[in-house]
C-alpha cells in the first residue's frame, strides 16, 4: 500500500538527524525534495542512495498530483522532505499531503528540527501561546498594517521568518513600534556560525547593526510584547443611514449624502436600504 512519510530533517547541523529520520529515508521508494541538491547532501552524508523528484512551491501545484498517481500506480512509498526543518511549515510540501489525503494515502510524519521552536526554546519568552507569521510583508507600508494586526491579535509572543538582507529594517522597524518588547533573533541555529542576540529591541537593533556579516545566514526572531498595552479599539463609525443623515443636516442632498456613503467603504446593500429609510422618514 503506498504511504507518505513527512520527514522534517537538520536545520544546519546533521547530528540532529534521528535514526526515525534515516529509517524513514530508508523506507521511501522515492523523495519528493524541495531542492534535490540539497537533499542529495543529506543522502550522501549518510551513505543513502534513492530515487528523487523536486517539490518545489513553483511546481508543487503540478507536481503533486503527478506524484499521487505514481504512488497508487506503482505503490510507492514516499518520503517528502524540505530544504530545513519540517515541511510545510513556511516551506513547500502541504499541497503533495493535502492530495495524498484525498487519494486514501496514509500520511505518516516524522517529527523533527523546527528553526521558529528552536527559537523560542532560547528565548526565555512565556510560550504558552504563540502565533507562527511565516515571513512578513516587504512593502513598508504592507508591513507596518501586519504589525498592527499582530498586536490587535492579542497574542502575547510571535514569531517569524526573514531574510539576511531584511532583518535589520524589519527589527528597526520594531523598535520603533514597540522599543518595550523583547526580541530573542537567532541566525544560523544549530551551525557552526549560530548567533543569537537577545534584549529590548533597540538593544538588539545596535547588535545588529554592529555585526558586520548580518547581511549572512538565514533568521528566526521570536517577539515577546506581552508587556505592551492593549491597543485602543477602533471608534464605532456609525450605521449607513446615520451617517448619510449627518451629511444631510449639512445640506447635502439624499443623492450626493449616498455616494459619499459609498466613497467612505459603506455596502452598497447598506446604502439603499438607508435610502429607503430616509425617505420614509420624510414622506
Amino acid at each position: 500500500m503506498p504511504k507518505l512519510y513527512v520527514v522534517a530533517t537538520p536545520i544546519g547541523n546533521l547530528s540532529d538527524l534521528t535514526p526515525r529520520m534515516r529509517e524513514a529515508l530508508e523506507a521511501a521508494d522515492l523523495i519528493a525534495a524541495e531542492d534535490t541538491r540539497v537533499t542529495m547532501k543529506l543522502l550522501n552524508h549518510f551513505d543513502l542512495h534513492r530515487p528523487m523528484v523536486s517539490c518545489h512551491r513553483h511546481n508543487e501545484d503540478a507536481k503533486a498530483p503527478q506524484i499521487v498517481q505514481r504512488m497508487l500506480s506503482e505503490d510507492l512509498t514516499v518520503a517528502l522532505t524540505c530544504d530545513a526543518g519540517t515541511p510545510g511549515i513556511s516551506d513547500p510540501g502541504h499541497l503533495l499531503v493535502r492530495a495524498c489525503w484525498e487519494a486514501g494515502i496514509p500520511v505518516t510524519p516524522v517529527c523533527g528540527p523546527s528553526a521558529a521552536v528552536t527559537c523560542l526554546s532560547a528565548s526565555g519568552f512565556d510560550a504558552r501561546e504563540f502565533a507562527f507569521y511565516g515571513f512578513l510583508p516587504r512593502e513598508k507600508k504592507a508591513l507596518g498594517d501586519k504589525l498592527d494586526a499582530i498586536r490587535r491579535a492579542g497574542v502575547p509572543v510571535f514569531v517569524l521568518y526573514e531574510s539576511p538582507h531584511r532583518i535589520v529594517d524589519l527589527v528597526d522597524r520594531i523598535a520603533e513600534k514597540w522599543p518595550e518588547c523583547l526580541l530573542c533573533v537567532c541566525s544560523d541555529l544549530t551551525k557552526r556560525y549560530e548567533r543569537i542576540y537577545r534584549g529590548p529591541a533597540p538593544e538588539v537593533l545596535v547588535q545588529l547593526r554592529d555585526n558586520p556579516g548580518v547581511e549572512k545566514g538565514e533568521y528566526c526572531l521570536a517577539a515577546d510584547i506581552s508587556m505592551l498595552p492593549p491597543p485602543e479599539a477602533p471608534a464605532a463609525r456609525p450605521d449607513a443611514a446615520a451617517f448619510m443623515l449627518s451629511l444631510m443636516l449639512d445640506d447635502m442632498d439624499l443623492p450626493d449624502a449616498a455616494e459619499v456613503a459609498l466613497e467612505q467603504g459603506y455596502a452598497r446593500n447598506d446604502v439603499y436600504r438607508a435610502r429607503l429609510r430616509i425617505r420614509e422618514m420624510f414622506e
